[in-house]
């Protein structure tokens, strides 16, 4: 399963995979059973596809490997736990109802789930199954549905395959004719350009982890971005990755930040960096973009990494701190409602690193914004699957709001997504580069920003209707058996 998605995009993985699980469940006849093939097929598809987060912990977080093998152990476990539910409750309604209609059921379910996964204890939604469709005749259904949606969209042509399987011409029809209406979707535009396009440069400083919060080096990691920055003031905005200053802003003020704003202005130009904003008298912290030059303004994250930026549960785990050691990993978190950004009147949706997993951070700023903005430090995961699949994620963000994004990263990838999720220019992992691109503001709202408003409810929705279900007819077969 993790085949599918970034790096190695084989997306008719997506498909087979979800309908050889399905197929395994005919010779299964207790729902127990269903849950333990759901939960070890997660421990393949999850404990391969988020390996990653051990070296995170590990190498970059400095946590003992038996500290950072548990956490990622048991973050794998839990991911698991939901592919199992799903399977579960199928395979409970199959055999309580039946009926032909109750084969289409678990597309539902996985909609459920997947979304379930994306929001208990703030969410994990990585590697959801819609992401791996960026490229294919599904990605047209984004728009209107969403990641959830097209991955349960994929889940109902596993379905139809294995009806194929079984010589049934009318699922083979199925199958073309979503694929063909996935494929006329996409011709579509559901926004319109708005205004002049902005000349956009992003820099890429290649900062190695473990260089980055060395105060002796604070200097050379300024003079990389600040040298490449000199030579891209012709750029209507220029972006620096994630916390690309490092320090506090109080310390930095008066020596760094007010003669770099300062020269931004005297080149007509604006200049978007992150930074720790402080404040040392009330102890607080903040993971922040600030805008300076022409425009000002300043965004404060709002939805933070568990143990990476805070701590969830703090009486019960701060003991963590000790063998975490993340520089900054006690931030608070942006208030929800915040000034936006905006160069020579284009809007900008800003967010942070992992902000752009999650489409309702990013709909925040929808439909005012005009073009996303999304900065990183994929440094964190190093040479893994990671940073491909975050660049995946990025994608089907454009993708769902028909709006452009400019995504800079410290260590890589860097891209330009025009508005239909396709990359506009790229950067090489590992390597000092630069971006330059005219990137056209859109206006309008695609048929997912109103159907994000739903999909809680639809979520919760379905999840319980189908343990009403399995409860009321339990109670039924309990009574005719005591009869």
């Amino acid at each position: 399963m993790p085949l599918a998605f970034s790096p190695f995009n084989f997306w008719p993985i997506v498909i087979l995979s979800p309908a050889i699980l399905i197929f395994q469940l005919s010779f299964i006849n207790q729902s127990k059973q269903a849950f333990i093939l759901g939960w070890i097929y997660g421990l393949g598809y999850f404990g391969f596809g988020v390996n990653w987060i051990y070296n995170s912990l590990h190498v970059y977080g400095h946590a003992p490997p038996l500290v950072a093998g548990g956490l990622t152990g048991l973050m794998i476990l839990t991911l698991s736990v939901f592919t199992g539910t799903a399977l579960y409750l199928y395979k409970k309604i199959l055999i309580l109802y039946p009926a032909r209609w109750a084969v289409w059921t678990l597309p539902l379910l996985w909609f459920s789930m997947e979304w379930l996964k994306g929001w208990v204890l703030t969410g994990f939604p990585w590697l959801s199954t819609g992401y791996a469709h960026i490229d294919s005749p599904l990605s047209g259904f984004a728009p209107l549905l969403g990641v959830y949606g097209v991955g349960s969209l994929s889940i109902v042509i596993s379905l139809l395959l294995l009806l194929v399987q079984q010589k049934n011409p009318v699922s083979l029809i199925m199958i073309c004719l979503i694929g063909f209406a996935g494929y006329g979707l996409k011709q579509i535009d559901w926004t319109k350009e708005s205004g002049k396009p902005l000349n956009i440069t992003m820099i890429q400083g290649n900062i190695p982890q473990e260089m980055k919060w060395r105060r002796d080096d604070r200097q050379e990691i300024l003079d990389t971005y600040w040298d490449a920055t000199k030579l891209n003031w012709g750029s209507d905005l220029v972006v620096w990755p994630e916390v690309a200053i490092p320090g506090r802003s109080e310390d930095l003020q008066d020596d760094i930040l007010v003669p770099m704003s300062m020269q931004a202005s005297e080149n007509n130009s604006n200049l978007l960096t992150g930074i720790v904003v402080s404040d040392w008298m009330k102890r607080e912290y903040y993971n922040s973009m600030i805008l300076m030059g022409d425009n000002q303004g300043v965004y404060h994250k709002r939805h933070l990494v568990p143990f990476g930026e805070y701590y969830p549960f703090r009486q019960l785990l701060s003991f963590m701190k000790s063998y975490i050691r993340i520089p900054m990993s006690d931030m608070k978190p942006g208030p929800d409602e915040q000034i936006m950004m905006s160069v020579n009147g284009v809007k900008l949706g800003v967010s942070i690193c992992y902000e752009d997993v999650f489409s309702r951070d990013i709909n925040r700023d929808l439909p005012a914004a005009n073009i996303l903005v999304n900065t990183s430090n994929d440094a964190w995961f190093g040479d893994s699957l990671a940073p491909h699949q975050h660049l995946e994620i990025a994608q089907m963000r454009s993708l769902e709001t028909a709006r452009p994004m400019v995504r800079s990263t410290n260590t890589g990838q860097s891209a330009f997504i025009d508005y239909k999720g396709s990359i506009i220019d790229t950067t090489e992992q590992f390597k000092a580069q630069t971006l330059t691109a005219d990137i056209q503001g859109r206006t309008g709202s695609t048929p997912f920003l109103y159907f994000a408003k739903i999909q809680s409810w639809l979520a919760f929705l379905i999840f319980g209707l189908s343990i009403l279900m399995i409860r009321v007819k339990s109670l039924k077969f309990k009574t005719r058996s005591r009869e």
